[in-house]
This record gives structure tokens, sequence and C-alpha cells, in this order.
């Protein structure tokens, strides 16, 4: 019996991801064209102040919904000469900021909101027949995608959370803050989303699994976990290239060591700021993470590309 909600439950999981992808896909191809014609078109120009830089990190990866789109796209314009190393790195550090957004929204407690973004879009589907406004109901439909996919996720959890299992899982990650880091870096380099990877604690929170305190250090990993499908993609490009995606790694690297020392206090902050929607809670301490290691790291742009250059050599 135990195994057939084990099995029955994992299909739930598999489906409810598949749904929560096949939205996220459909959303940032989407905008994928248009976000790639337009960064191609003088991004270097635009790109000359920071503050610029990381505003169209931030808007690119909101309209992919992918920081590994967004950042990969960075990278071949690094690789293509198009876009310089030193005004990419803000670009970099936006994306991280960009790709909280979908955590935020997902946090927002609406019941069937999937079922009326569903007839919202079959509704415009029918109406827009231009393909200029093709992007509209696309989109809608991406989000319904993505949020029905998060109610089959948080049913299928919710009915094995009392088992054996998940409870020696969850103390085994309770355990210790580099055991839970560890475990998010390896779930989101396997699933090469970190946005998935968010919205399944966000699941696991909601549903009382675990606590704010075992989920941060998971966050934590997480966001070097996202760096390895960016890591891969630099594999075939330019030494410029390999450089602008290692900056993403040290970005990411570099924040995880800054609140690991005041984790405790963080955990604390973000409980405070929300103290009654775990999911928000996970979705502000994600916004946290990254709005924070920018402000820090942002001044130090150059340094950040020092140490690339010194790892990644010219041949």
């Amino acid at each position: 019996m135990l195994e057939n909600i084990y099995f029955v439950s994992l299909l739930g999981i598999i489906g409810g991801l598949t749904l929560f992808l096949s939205g996220i896909r459909q959303m940032s191809k989407s905008f994928e064209g248009i976000i790639s014609h337009k960064i191609r078109n003088g991004i270097d120009r635009f790109t000359s102040s920071k503050l610029r830089g990381v505003s169209i990190g931030i808007i690119a990866t909101v309209l992919l919904h992918s920081s590994s789109a967004a950042t990969i796209i960075i990278i071949s314009l690094v690789h293509g000469n198009l876009l310089s190393i030193y005004n990419a790195i803000p670009i970099i550090m936006g994306t991280n900021i960009g790709t909280t957004f979908t955590a935020q929204l997902l946090a927002f407690e609406i019941k069937n909101l999937s079922i009326y973004l569903f007839l919202i879009g079959i509704f415009l589907m029918i109406i827009l027949r231009s393909k200029k406004h093709h992007i509209i109901w696309k989109t809608i439909l991406g989000l319904a995608l993505i949020f029905a996919g998060m109610d089959v996720i948080t049913y299928s959890i919710s009915r094995i959370k009392s088992t054996k299992f998940f409870f020696n899982l969850i103390k085994y990650l309770s355990k210790s803050k580099g055991m839970s880091i560890f475990a998010g870096f390896i779930l989101t380099a396997i699933i090469q989303s970190s946005t998935t990877g968010i919205t399944i604690l966000q699941v696991m929170t909601s549903s009382n699994i675990i606590n704010i305190n075992t989920a941060i250090p998971i966050i934590l990993g997480q966001n070097i976990g996202t760096c390895v499908d960016t890591l891969i993609g630099s594999l075939a490009i330019n030494r410029f290239g390999k450089q602008a995606a290692l900056i993403h790694v040290l970005f990411n690297v570099f924040g995880v060591i800054i609140f690991y020392f005041i984790i405790d206090y963080f955990c604390a902050f973000v409980v405070y700021l929300s103290p009654d929607n775990p999911a928000r809670q996970i979705a502000n301490a994600h916004t946290i993470f990254n709005v924070v290691t920018t402000i820090i790291l942002l001044p130090f742009s150059s340094v950040l590309l020092y140490i690339s250059q010194k790892i990644i050599k010219e041949k």
C-alpha cells in the first residue's frame, strides 16, 4: 500500500513538474526571439552604466522566465564580441535578480488561479487572431500551466509528507547547513532550473514538510547549482565566454559565503517579513539573497573580472 502511495505521488510530481516546465518553456519561447533581437542591437552601448546593465538583466530574465537562458544569451554575445565582459557583469547580476520574479508570483495564495488563467488564455486565443498578438495569450496559457503544475506538485507531496522516508530525509538535511547547501546544489544541477527548485521548496514549506531554517541553506545551494548549465554551455565557446560564465559562478559562490555567516539572522528576518506565508518567505529569501549580493558585489565588478582572467588564461 505504501509503495503504491510513493509510486502515485512520484508520477504526480513528475506530471506537475512537466506542466510547470512546459509553462516556463511556453513563456520563454514567446519572448526569446524578441529579447535576443533587442539585446543583439547595440547592447554594449546600452550597458555602459552598471545600473542600466542590471536593469536589462532583470527585464530579460523576467520575460524569459529563465536566468540560465538569459545568461547563455549574454555569454554568446561576449563570445561574439558584441558585448564586453566588463559590461556583461552587471547584466549577469541582473539575471539573478530577475529569476526571483516567478517565485514571488507563485507566493500569491489564489485558489483555482490556473483555471481562470486557462479560460482567459483560450478566450484571447479565439479573439486575437493577429500573429503579433499571439504573445499575449501564449504568455497567459504559460502562466496557467505554471500554476497548474504547482497545484499538482503540492497535492502529490501532501500524500507522502507524513511517511517515514520523508521524515528521515528532512531529519538528515536538518543536521547541518552544509549538507542542506549541497542538497540544493545537487537538486538544481540535476533539474537545471533554480525556478523549479525554489517552487518545490515553496510547496514543501507550505505543506509543513520542512521549515525555513532548513529551506534557506537549500536556497543558497540552488543558487550555485543554477550555474552548472551555464558552465556546460560555455564549454564550446572562446575564453571570453568562459570567463563570463565563471563570473556567474563567482557571483553566487561569494553570495553564499556572505550569507552563510549570517544565516540565522537571515532566517529570522525572512520570517519577520511574512510570518504567516511560508511560500512568501521562500520567495523573499531568494530575492533578498540576489539583491543584496548584487549590491555588495556590483562595485567589485573589476575584481570579479580579474579573478576570472587569472583562472581562465589565454592559451
